[in-house]
């Protein structure tokens, strides 16, 4: 469904992305890992079209997104949902509010309607009737529920996910977790998560790819990703420093 071919980005001199390749199947789970600041949520963006790549192309359905003038972007960004690391919910809006917010932006529906969908997804995320609260008065795990919620109010094909487990404790970990194999089954979703968090990282996904250095070093299920006998690959697993890894 999402194909990157020879993806390149730099900022201010600072090679970011350096040559990523990367398929990423329809239906599926796939967990990019990879060390803090090696450029993960960068190339998420690039997925989305919020970031234009030096060089590369990025194809969703065999469109090349990187050939799209910014109006026809919008259109396909349109089949995307995104979860952030924070949650990124509007603190002077209402838990209902923040979810209604893509409704009412970009749809007709009456108030009315809106109001059902809103309560059908808070459900799905396990959260009914909570719509008149305000984000200062959830917790960590309610907020990125939330976040969640307005994420798919929209009925996306494709939900990315920013660290969706930072921050949180091992229980609410689990739940998030939970929650988003539900969601990716009961939703028929694409599913694109950036993350550090091994344990998390098996649990969830059909496909890993490890970022280093600006590229994609190694893909597979997580089972070969157990077995794998790059030096990188299990230095991260098992959190060895870089400069112990023996080969590296």
């Amino acid at each position: 469904m999402i194909k990157l071919v020879d993806l390149h980005k730099s900022f201010n001199k600072l090679k970011v992305l350096d040559g990523i390749n990367l398929e990423i199947n329809k239906g599926e789970t796939t967990v990019i890992i990879g060390r803090s600041g090696g450029g993960k949520s960068v190339l998420l963006k690039h997925i989305i079209g919020l970031v234009r790549p030096d060089a590369g192309h990025i194809f969703i359905d065999d469109v090349d997104i990187t050939q799209l003038k910014e109006k026809d972007i919008y259109k396909i960004r349109r089949r995307f949902g995104m979860l952030f690391q924070d949650a990124a919910l509007f603190d002077s809006m209402t838990v209902g509010q923040n979810i209604a917010f893509p409704l009412a932006e970009h749809t007709d529906l009456s108030k009315k309607e809106i109001a059902q969908i809103v309560a059908g997804k808070l459900a799905g995320v396990g959260l009914s009737g909570i719509e008149d609260k305000y984000p200062s008065e959830l917790s960590g795990g309610m907020k990125k529920r939330v976040g969640l919620a307005r994420a798919i109010a929209m009925d996306p094909e494709i939900i990315l996910f920013d660290e969706p487990t930072t921050g949180l404790d091992p229980i609410m970990t689990a739940a998030i977790d939970e929650l988003i194999l539900g969601i990716q089954k009961r939703l028929n979703l694409t599913c694109v998560v950036i993350s550090h968090d091994i344990q998390s990282t098996f649990k969830i996904a059909s496909k890993i790819a490890m970022l280093y250095k600006g590229k994609i070093i190694e893909t597979g299920d997580p089972e070969s990703f157990r077995n794998s006998e790059n030096p990188i690959v299990q230095g991260f697993l098992q959190g060895i420093p870089e400069d112990k890894i023996i080969g590296s």
